[in-house]
C-alpha cells in the first residue's frame, strides 16, 4: 500500500467510527452552544481572574462530569449538561483517533478547550460528523511509517503503516485549524482556549506574564509601531541600580508585592515608582503607555534602565505583551523571570521575542 493510501485509509477509519447515532450531532451541538453571548464573556473573563467560584465549577463539571445541582445558577447548569454531551461527541473521535497514536495521544483537555472558545456563545453552529473529524486532525499529524511483521511461513518483511503523533505546540495548532479546519482564530481566542485549559487541567488561571511559554515556541506576534529620538532617562542609571538590589527575589505573580515576591512588571514599576516615575501595574499597560505617550525607542538605541518587552503568547492583551524587563547595558537585562523563578541579571535574550522598547521619562 502506498503512504498516501494509508493516510487516507486511517482517516476514513477514523471518521467511519465516529458517525455512530448519526452524531446526534447537528442538534445536540447547536443546543449545547447557543447560549447567550453574555455568559462567555463573564465566564472567561472570571476564569482569566480567577473569578467567582461557580464559574470554575462550571468548568470543572463541563469537562470532569458530574451533576452541577441546584446550587448552581440554571443558565449554567443547562450549559454544562449540553457541553457534557458535546464533548462526549468529540471524545468519540479521539477514541478512533487513540487506536492508531504513537507516544502520547493527543491532551484532550486541550482538543476541547479550543472547541470550548471556538464555539461557545455562538448564535448558530453546524457541526456533523466529518467537522468533527477534521476539527480533532488539527491536533496531530499522521506520519507514514514502516515496520517489521512475521509472515506465517516464518520469514519477516515490511509493512507500512500511519501512525498519528500528537502535536504539542500551540502555534502549530492553531495554524492547522486555520488552515485545515478552515477557521481563523483571533488571538483573544487563543487565550481563552489556554485559560480555560489550565483551569480544566490545573484547577488555576494560566500565567498571564513570564518568560518561558514553551509550548508557544514559534509564536512571533510583531506590530509596526513609531520610534523616537529621546535622551537618555536621567533616572535610568538609579533604576538599574535599584533593579540589581532585587536580584535573586522571589518570582510570584499572586504574592507580587508581599514581602520580597516580585513579577516582571511589579519589578519594573517599583524600580521606576522609587525613582518618582509612575508607570502602570501590568507588562501589557506599561508596553501601552510607552505607545500612548510617544515613550518607544529603537533596539539600537537602548540605554540603561529603558524597557524592553516581549511577546511569548498570545494572552488578548496589548501588543500581547506577556514579559517585562530593564535593560542594564552592555547587552545585559535584570527581570523578574517566570522560567528561573527570581529576579535574574543575564545577557538580553530571545530577540525575535522582542515587541517594543521604552524609555519613560
Amino acid at each position: 500500500m502506498d503512504p498516501a493510501s494509508a493516510v487516507v485509509i486511517a482517516k476514513a477509519a477514523i471518521a467511519a467510527g465516529s458517525s455512530k447515532k448519526a452524531w446526534t450531532g447537528i442538534a445536540s451541538v447547536t443546543a449545547a452552544l447557543c447560549l447567550p453571548l453574555i455568559l462567555i464573556i463573564v465566564c472567561l473573563m472570571s476564569v482569566a481572574s480567577g473569578g467567582a467560584d461557580h464559574n470554575r465549577a462550571a468548568v470543572r463539571f463541563a469537562f470532569r462530569g458530574g451533576d452541577a445541582g441546584a446550587q448552581m445558577p440554571a443558565d449554567y447548569r443547562e450549559y454544562i449538561a449540553k457541553m457534557q454531551e458535546s464533548f462526549a461527541e468529540l471524545d468519540t473521535v479521539l477514541d478512533r483517533i487513540e487506536e492508531v497514536s504513537e507516544g502520547e495521544p493527543p491532551d484532550r483537555d486541550l482538543v476541547r478547550a479550543v472547541f470550548y472558545a471556538l464555539y461557545f456563545g455562538e448564535n448558530r453552529v453546524r457541526l456533523d460528523a466529518e467537522d468533527y473529524v477534521r476539527f480533532a486532525d488539527c491536533f496531530v499529524d499522521y506520519e507514514e511509517r514502516t515496520r517489521l511483521i512475521e509472515h506465517e511461513d516464518g520469514s519477516t518483511g515490511e509493512e507500512t503503516y500511519t501512525a498519528a503523533v500528537a502535536v504539542t505546540n500551540k502555534v502549530e495548532i492553531f495554524n492547522n485549524i486555520k488552515n485545515d479546519y478552515g477557521k481563523a482564530t483571533t488571538y483573544e481566542q487563543q487565550s481563552n482556549a489556554v485559560n480555560v485549559w489550565y483551569l480544566a487541567k490545573y484547577d488555576t488561571a494560566a500565567p498571564q506574564e513570564g518568560d518561558g511559554f514553551d509550548d508557544w515556541h514559534g509564536w512571533n506576534m510583531s506590530e509596526e509601531t513609531a520610534y523616537y529620538d529621546l535622551p537618555a532617562s536621567e533616572a535610568g542609571k538609579k533604576v538599574v541600580e535599584l533593579a540589581m538590589s532585587r536580584l535573586g527575589d522571589p518570582y510570584s505573580q499572586n504574592y507580587r508585592g508581599r514581602g520580597s515576591y516580585v513579577d516582571c512588571s511589579y519589578l519594573t514599576m517599583w524600580c521606576y515608582r522609587q525613582t518618582g516615575i509612575i508607570i502602570p501595574t501590568t507588562a501589557a499597560e506599561q508596553g501601552r503607555y510607552m505607545v500612548e505617550h510617544n515613550l518607544t525607542i529603537s533596539r539600537q538605541n537602548l540605554q540603561p534602565g529603558d524597557l524592553v518587552f516581549w511577546s511569548y503568547k498570545p494572552n488578548g492583551r496589548f501588543m500581547n505583551i506577556t514579559h517585562v524587563g530593564v535593560y542594564a547595558g552592555n547587552g545585559k537585562v535584570v527581570d523578574a523571570s517566570y522560567s528561573k523563578g527570581k529576579v535574574v541579571y543575564r545577557n538580553l535574550f530571545d530577540s525575535d521575542k522582542q515587541v517594543l522598547y521604552g524609555r519613560p521619562q
